[in-house]
């Protein structure tokens, strides 16, 4: 049984039993504890827990109770008590296992009360201290399954920052999936985009435990170019739709290729007037052109770009993991749909024009919403004034800069070696006011 298991056993029995031991403050720290000490009681401990004999067990882990206690009793104050702390958790936790006594239960809540007091550097050591207590404290109050699953907001919190803030969040979205908390669930997933968007072990782990559900995250990765050069997601494609082809020549790969070519060659001009929406390939075979001579030959103009080792690359374990070859969009603010189910039809097959139709219709490929994107991405609204002409003593980013009313604040000075007047208003003029600027054609923006 592991520790986690064992924890979680150790619930409902510790319902009954409450008690608070508060940190010892304001007294000098004591000499540290020799690590050669710690992990020799460490070793003890695992020595213990590999004994067949639950008597011998017990007296092995009573006599490496007393040891750890009488050690933390000379260094009272010392910041390593909290090794100490968490080896008599354990050792208390595997006491309890073979006799849950009210004694023993006691015992390991005082234990888990004191090594709950760890600072930060501690955290890997006091988490589950916090978490038998969260769950204690709820058990005891009456908690139904959402209040049980709802006191770990306050511990998702605590351990905001640490090394082991994935690790908290893991662990509540499981207990949240088991006690049905669906409402926390989706914050921790809100949690998981904000904190951790590129996480590719969040990412998998989501993939895993959510049950086929879709979700977002940024496609993030480096990639070499047909030319040498490397290009970067989600940074290189912002603002515009991105399909990525991912290809192999074997398989019938190259069959599919052109079919997707001569698809793309016929709807571009109806689907892709302004420029919106590009296709990228993605070849798996390591090819040293990234299979650029092949889509030249086809008459694409796409980047070629490889992903280096194929199917083993953990990009694409992570963000793909489907049969080869596949398509997979990108939207202009570098997002993905992680999901686990295949993109073809049941007989296998895949209409490519149609494809590109669905495509094009979704919202976020539209040309408004686009070139809005663009616009932020660029930075025009730096450039452009929202509230009247064009003021060089003034200009839009240093307005935007003003902690107060800009009248009460000094405008820039100009001298003989700023940039004139009319070349600035020049260079202003060249930038389209909202909301034509929308509306405009990609390729007169360019």
């Amino acid at each position: 049984m592991n520790r986690f298991s064992r924890l979680t056993l150790s619930l409902v029995a510790l319902a009954s039993a409450g008690l608070f031991i508060m940190p010892v403050v304001g007294q000098e720290k004591t000499a540290a504890i020799s690590k050669d000490l710690i992990e020799e009681l460490n070793t003890k401990l695992t020595e213990v827990s590999e004994i067949d004999s639950s008597a011998r067990k017990k007296l092995a882990i009573r006599r490496l109770l007393r040891e750890g206690e009488a050690l933390i009793a000379k260094h009272p104050t010392a910041d390593s008590r909290f090794e100490v702390l968490n080896m008599l958790f354990r050792a208390e936790q595997l006491l309890v296992s073979l006799d849950s006594s009210d004694v023993n239960r006691k015992a390991l809540l005082e234990t888990a009360e004191k090594l709950a007091a760890a600072p930060n550097q501690y955290a890997a050591l006091r988490l589950d201290a916090d978490l038998l207590l969260t769950q204690t404290k709820s058990a005891r109050e009456g908690g139904d399954s959402q209040d049980r699953s709802d006191a770990l907001r306050p511990l998702v919190d605590r351990y905001r920052d640490t090394d082991v803030e994935a690790k908290v969040i893991r662990i509540s979205m499981i207990m949240a999936l088991e006690l049905g908390n669906t409402t926390l669930v989706n914050d921790l997933r809100d949690i998981v985009a904000e904190r951790f968007p590129g996480d590719m072990d969040l990412i998998n782990f989501q993939k895993e435990k959510l049950a086929g559900q879709v979700f977002g995250a940024p496609f993030i990765g480096n990639f070499p170019r047909g030319d040498g050069k490397t290009v970067q997601f989600p940074m290189d494609f912002l603002g515009t739709t991105t399909v990525l082809y991912c290809w192999s020549k074997e398989n019938n790969g190259l069959d599919e290729l052109k079919e997707l070519a001569d698809a793309w060659k016929k709807s571009k001009a109806e689907l892709n007037p302004t420029g919106r929406f590009q296709f990228v390939s993605m070849n798996m075979d390591d090819l040293p052109d990234a299979g650029e001579e092949i889509l030249r030959g086809l008459g694409l103009d796409w980047q070629a770009l490889k992903m280096s080792k194929g199917k083993d690359n953990p990009i694409y374990q992570t963000y793909i993991k489907r049969e080869i070859p596949t398509l997979l969009t990108v939207s202009p603010t570098g997002y993905v749909a992680i999901y686990e189910t295949g993109d073809r039809n049941s007989n296998g097959e895949r209409t490519f024009e149609r494809a590109l139709q669905s495509m094009m219709s979704s919202s976020w490929a539209h040309a408004n919403y686009a070139s809005q994107l663009q616009s932020i991405f660029s930075g025009e609204f730096l450039v452009i004034s929202a509230t009247g002409e064009f003021d060089p003593t003034a200009p839009p980013e240093y307005q935007a800069l003003a902690k107060e009313d800009l009248s009460k604040q000094a405008k820039l000075p100009r001298t003989a070696t700023s940039v004139p007047e009319e070349k600035l208003r020049e260079i202003q003029a060249c930038f389209i006011d909202m909301p034509f600027r929308y509306r405009t054609p990609h390729g007169e923006v360019i």
